[in-house]
C-alpha cells in the first residue's frame, strides 16, 4: 500500500491530478457509478480523499474512509449533515459486519498490493445484497494501452508503486473474495468500471 505520507503532499493538488489522470473520464465514470437511487442507503466512499463520491452521492449516511488527514481535510470543506469521514485502512475496515448497501472505491485500487483483502473487507461491512463499484486503471492486453499504463502511469504519476490487473484477475479476484459479478467492462482502453454484488 502507497504510504499516507505520499497523499499528504500532493493533497492541494490531487483533484487536479485526477481529473488529468481520467482522462476526460472525470464526470463519467463518477456518473456511471451513481446511476441509481441510493438515497435510503448508507454507502462508504472508500479511500475517499478529497470526496469525489463522498461530496456528490445522495444517501442516507455516508462515510468516507482515508488514512491522509490532509486530504480529509479537503474533503471535509463540503460540509454535509449525513457525511461522517474516518481516518482509517483498508485492509482493517473499522465498521461492523453487514453496515452498508453500497461501497465505492475509485482509482484507489492500484493503490495497494493485496487488493483481494480489501475486497474481502468490503464484502463483510456488505448487507447481503449489497454492491460494491470500482473504478481505476487496469493492465490491457492491448499492446499500446499497455504501455501507456506501464510507463505514463507507472514512472510519473505512481513513481513505480501500483498494482494493477487483467479483466481476468479482477474476475478471480471478486469471485475469490465471494462476490458474483455484475459489470466488468474496460473503458477508454486503460481503465476498469466493475460492479459486483454480495450474494443476498
Amino acid at each position: 500500500m502507497v504510504a499516507p505520507s505520499f497523499f499528504e503532499k500532493v493533497a492541494p493538488v490531487y483533484e487536479f491530478l485526477t481529473r488529468m489522470f481520467m482522462l476526460g473520464t472525470f464526470e463519467s465514470a463518477r456518473n456511471r457509478m451513481l446511476n441509481e437511487d441510493t438515497s435510503e442507503f448508507s454507502v462508504l466512499d472508500l479511500c475517499t480523499g478529497t470526496g469525489y463520491i463522498a461530496n456528490k452521492i445522495e444517501a442516507k449516511r455516508i462515510v468516507g474512509l482515508d488514512q491522509s488527514v490532509q486530504m480529509m481535510a479537503l474533503n471535509d470543506r463540503t460540509k454535509r449533515p449525513n457525511k461522517t469521514l474516518v481516518r482509517g485502512n483498508a485492509y482493517h475496515l473499522p465498521f461492523e459486519d453487514g453496515e452498508f448497501e453500497r461501497i465505492y472505491c475509485s482509482s484507489a485500487s492500484h493503490e495497494f498490493k493485496l487488493f483481494g483483502k480489501v475486497l474481502a473487507e468490503c464484502l463483510r461491512t456488505l448487507k447481503p445484497g449489497g454492491k460494491v463499484a470500482i473504478y481505476d486503471i487496469y493492465q490491457p492486453k492491448n499492446k499500446f494501452y499497455s504501455l501507456i499504463v506501464n510507463t505514463i502511469y507507472r514512472y510519473p504519476v505512481e513513481h513505480n508503486i501500483m498494482w494493477v490487473h487483467t479483466l481476468d484477475e479482477w474476475r478471480k479476484l471478486l469471485t475469490e473474495a465471494g462476490f458474483e459479478v455484475e459489470e466488468l467492462e474496460a473503458v477508454r482502453g486503460v481503465f476498469v468500471f466493475v460492479r459486483a454484488v454480495r450474494p443476498a
